[in-house]
């Protein structure tokens, strides 16, 4: 029996503005009828939409979707600071 491949790992973490901007554009497609079925199929997505992509993704993309929002978020922001129990 072959092996399967997990897809959520072949997509690289972008490294930049315009790598995320690409995934952010290739997974609004893929998922469109999914997560997006509300929105235009031609949105282009810009920087400021790509909170939007990620929670389509988290909300309605189940397992899979939910993985690659998070490399879409990771990149490219700063990590929050956690919390260190001290106000």
């Amino acid at each position: 029996m072959p092996a399967t491949r997990n897809r959520t790992q072949t997509i690289p973490t972008p490294c930049n503005l315009h790598e995320r901007l690409e995934l952010a554009n290739l997974l609004y497609r893929e998922f469109q009828n999914r997560c997006f079925w509300h929105s235009p199929r031609d949105l282009v997505i810009t920087e400021d939409l790509i909170p939007f992509v990620v929670k389509g993704l988290r909300t309605y993309g189940g397992h899979r979707g939910f993985k690659l929002a998070g490399k879409l978020q990771s990149s490219g922001r700063s990590a929050a600071k956690p919390f260190s129990g001290r106000r």
